[in-house]
């Protein structure tokens, strides 16, 4: 077996290898469910085009899944078993799925909507980024629709984090990723905290 393996390395390592294919443009798709177009290099979540795979990532759009077992913070456990979000640890938790992004934490408790089925003219007007309908009763955060004010709010809060962390990823992705997530950037040593840069500590 282990010489089969290496006659298979072997003529791996001398037949030709075919150009990869250019992937199809995915935006579309991409577009309606949070997804990375890997053909224009650039990600959605809530429709807000994100041109960092860094930043892209970092939002975690789909939340993941976990091993209740494994939680060791207690806040976490609570934040669990009420669908709840945990400060300590900046994680949410809705229907056993773990978020670590508290703006798609807010999100996963919303339904996305075509614009194009939209009626109401605010509504619209408000997919187009974000905003409150008081005659519909809901919230628009992207093509995210919200119909309660305490996941509308601060999904608005993040969303508008987002579009600064947009911009900032031209200069850094990284910095981008932790503005999002209230965390530090490894590269330039600066820690930001509700998308904004921590003022630095006296030595």
């Amino acid at each position: 077996m282990y010489v089969n393996i290496l006659l298979t390395i072997g003529f791996a390592a001398t037949s030709p290898t075919p150009a990869p294919a250019t992937p199809d443009c995915a935006c579309a798709t991409a577009r309606v469910d949070n997804g990375w177009c890997a053909a224009c290099k650039v990600g959605y979540v809530a429709g807000f085009r994100i041109p960092s795979h860094a930043l892209f990532e970092a939002l975690d759009a789909h939340g993941h899944d976990i091993n209740p077992a494994s939680i060791k913070c207690e806040s976490c456990k609570k934040a669990l078993e009420t669908d709840g979000f945990c400060e300590k640890c900046r994680m949410g938790f809705l229907r056993g799925k773990a978020y670590v992004s508290r703006l798609n934490y807010h999100l996963a408790h919303g339904k996305i909507r075509s614009r194009a089925d939209i009626k109401c003219s605010a509504c619209k007007a408000n997919a187009a980024k974000y905003g409150w309908c008081d005659v519909c009763k809901v919230g628009m955060v992207g093509h995210v629709a919200l119909a309660d004010k305490r996941h509308y709010e601060p999904a608005a809060r993040e969303a508008e984090i987002l579009v600064r962390a947009i911009a900032l990823a031209e200069k850094c992705e990284l910095c981008a990723a932790a503005m999002v997530l209230d965390g530090k950037c490894p590269r330039c040593k600066i820690e930001y905290k509700d998308g904004k840069a921590a003022a630095k500590k006296s030595p």
